[in-house]
């Protein structure tokens, strides 16, 4: 269980230079769409457990899936208890994404189920494929699983954007993710993605997250707000989605067959 350094962080490539990690959602729970996301190229796939149908034993089929296609398992949880947090890292998530952070404690709780002794307090339980099944021994779980995982607090409220150092202080997070959907909605500018103050507020975040060391991604359409997004450091970017660009390719799709249907007498 000898990783390279590439392996064990996510955020740098073979050369060791830093990179942006870039991804597509999964609404559909399906791994044939995980494997297509990662044959055209993209770095993660982002299993949805908050909003989408899947379960458990289905997380495990599309980390597969990705891993298999050189792909990053990444599942975004219901929330931060410890039975969803310890299933999803034992499926074999690479990245945990957990809604709905507003305060250091919360952040604390992901670390404390996510991760083994001395950083957390997870349970060792080896024979799971987020631990590779424990072949290469216990000391190697311990310390590389730990290496391995990467949690990200989800920023999407008001408050969590005034306890943001106060998160950013958590030891064993790997970073902040911001949610542009929800924090316009509580900033009272719901689906002003290009408004000023969401602007600011987003960068503000990114930026003091930067500052702190820990990492900052963010699920944004491209645009202004993605072009802020990596000007101001964030290294994980969600651009899109199976339901989401589906419903616009088929509407188009419909909308220029039927422009381009002959008319016909009844």
């Amino acid at each position: 269980m000898t990783a390279k350094s590439s392996e064990l962080n996510l955020f740098v490539d073979e050369m060791g230079k830093s990179r942006i990690v870039w991804g597509v959602s999964l609404y559909s729970a399906s791994p044939r769409m995980a494997e297509l996301a990662c044959r055209i190229g993209y770095d993660t796939v982002w299993i949805e457990m908050e909003h989408g149908p899947t379960d458990f034993r289905l997380a495990e089929a599309i980390c597969y899936a990705t891993l298999a296609h050189g792909g990053i398992p990444l599942i975004r949880l219901p929330d931060a208890s410890r039975n969803f947090v310890l299933k999803a890292v034992e499926v074999g998530a690479r990245i945990l994404v957990v809604p709905m952070v507003n305060d250091a404690a919360t952040a604390s709780q992901i670390v404390q189920h996510a991760k083994f002794p001395p950083v957390g307090s997870r349970g060792l339980n080896a024979n799971t494929p987020g631990t590779e099944f424990g072949l290469q021994g216990v000391h190697a779980v311990l310390q590389e699983t730990n290496e391995k995982l990467n949690l990200f607090a989800q920023i999407e409220t008001r408050s969590a954007v005034e306890n943001i150092d106060e998160i950013c202080q958590v030891r064993g997070l790997t970073g902040v993710f911001v949610g542009p959907s929800d924090l316009s909605v509580d900033l009272g500018i719901p689906g002003e993605f290009e408004n000023p103050i969401l602007i600011e507020t987003i960068t503000d975040v990114i930026t003091r997250a930067r500052s702190s060391g820990k990492k900052a991604g963010i699920f944004v359409a491209p645009g202004k707000l993605l072009d802020t997004a990596i000007g101001a450091g964030a290294e994980l970017i969600i651009v899109g989605g199976d339901v989401a660009n589906l419903k616009v390719a088929w509407s188009k799709l419909l909308e220029d067959c039927t422009n381009a249907s002959p008319e016909t007498d009844g």
